[in-house]
């Protein structure tokens, strides 16, 4: 899978991720920077695995 479709599905399954946990539901303006902390670890570990796994890759 290269690394377009990869980032892609990352972002899409760590949005849904976060929704399906209701995660990241506390707004306030200071808490911001950690949600987005929060996002991007989340979303870096789909990327990681998403790259890592032999069967997306023999798919695409």
């Amino acid at each position: 899978m290269d690394d377009n479709k990869a980032k892609e599905l990352a972002h899409e399954l760590a949005v849904e991720y976060v929704k399906e946990k209701k995660m990241l539901s506390n707004p306030i303006l200071d808490n911001i920077p950690n949600m987005v902390s929060k996002f991007a670890d989340i979303n870096k570990s789909f990327y990681d695995a998403i790259k890592n796994n032999d069967t997306l890759k023999d798919l695409y």
